[in-house]
């Protein structure tokens, strides 16, 4: 089998028309804001696969749907009814109740559809989504996100961030690392037997950050990586939220680039 060689470096996926990718494969947000889409699922959950499908689906649509950032959180609550979800991570539930408490949702349910940290129904209608998104582009963003990646090895990635708020604090940011193209055959549970498919999966998770004081914040993260990942298909999420509120002030992904 061939090895497969070592990515050094990650590029701008142009979800958003509104990202600037640079040359050495660093992006900056821009001047409009962009929708992080916050899926709740998990394997364990019969309900789920549709709602995974659509997020899959979004792959194919790009920026014809509106300038998103999507991704998918696996809880782990589920996980007694007979099936373990390997993607699960207790933090994702906690950030699921959290995000209901900050933006007055009814509760937490699985499969839930989180935009710019608001519980939605939008996602069952294209027509609604597309609405719902085209609303949140037409907002000038309260905050610039700058990503680069200073070094990558077979275990792990330094990402840099450089954030800059129009906004009062208190302000916190997010790094998620994800992965596209990945599948589970449940043996167990509501969907045994079925061959589930995911993408935007997080694998790791890292925050709250808080921005400084003055509304700017410069910082190198390391994010590990493990070698079951398919360095092809990962991507990392930036986001700045306000704690008190939920509100999600911007997001930028950045997608890993080939030599």
């Amino acid at each position: 089998m061939k090895k497969q060689p070592l990515l050094t470096a990650l590029c701008a996926i142009v979800f958003a028309s509104n990202v600037i990718a640079q040359p050495q494969c660093s992006a900056v947000s821009g001047p409009k804001t962009n929708a992080l889409v916050e899926l709740y699922t998990s394997e364990g959950c019969s309900s789920c696969p549709p709602a995974d499908q659509w997020l899959t689906h979004l792959k194919t649509q790009g920026n014809q749907l509106g300038n998103i950032v999507p991704m998918a959180l696996h809880v782990d609550y589920w996980d007694y009814i007979g099936w373990k979800d390997n993607f699960a991570n207790p933090a994702f539930a906690r950030r699921q109740r959290d995000m209901a408490a900050a933006g007055h949702a009814r509760g937490v349910y699985t499969p839930q559809i989180a935009i710019n940290g608001q519980d939605t129904r939008s996602w069952l209608s294209e027509s609604r989504f597309k609405n719902e998104i085209a609303s949140i582009n037409r907002i000038p963003a309260k905050a610039e996100i700058r990503l680069a990646v200073n070094s990558t090895t077979a275990k792990s990635l330094q990402v840099s961030t450089n954030i800059k708020t129009s906004e009062a604090g208190p302000l916190v940011y997010y790094l998620a690392l994800q992965e596209n193209n990945l599948q589970s055959t449940v043996n167990a549970g509501e969907n045994r037997g079925e061959l589930l498919r995911h993408d935007y999966v997080v694998r790791q998770w890292l925050g709250p950050f808080k921005v400084g004081a003055y509304g700017k914040t410069s910082a190198s993260h390391e994010i590990q990586l493990q070698p079951v990942w398919k360095q092809r298909d990962l991507s990392v999420v930036a986001f700045v939220q306000s704690p008190a509120t939920g509100e999600i002030l911007q997001v930028l992904a950045l997608g890993f680039c080939e030599d």
